[in-house]
């Protein structure tokens, strides 16, 4: 890039010149960072929406699969509570039974022969 000049150019038109050459490196080089940089920045950004992207489909499975499990845990509980009152039903009805025996032997008592 540097360009040779004539033997009998002054020291500070070289010195010149070799200023506005690195000048136009420098800004080349700032240009090229530059560019480097809103590339990474692009890349960041991209990255970044993917990672967004990925955090909300596992939120949303784990929505999904605590929801799962508190229906399931609901049925579970509704079996249990379904089970408990099925078992004090039974035991109603058998104690009712046995009080319908008691009252219709104490009526055929007081029927048949007076007190029991």
């Amino acid at each position: 890039m540097a360009q040779h000049d004539a033997p009998g150019a002054p020291a500070g038109e070289r010195l010149l010149r070799e200023i506005a050459e690195r000048e136009q490196e420098l800004q080349r080089r700032v240009a090229e960072a530059r560019a480097e940089a809103a590339r990474l920045i692009e890349q960041a950004q991209r990255e970044a929406d993917g990672l967004r992207t990925e955090a909300r489909e596992q939120a949303r499975a784990l929505e999904e699969a605590a929801a799962a499990e508190a229906a399931r845990e609901g049925e579970q509980l509704t079996r249990d509570i379904l089970a408990r009152a099925e078992a004090d039903a039974a035991r109603i009805r058998q104690e009712a039974e046995r009080r319908r025996r008691q009252a219709v032997d104490l009526v055929v008592g007081q029927v048949l022969g007076g007190a029991p």
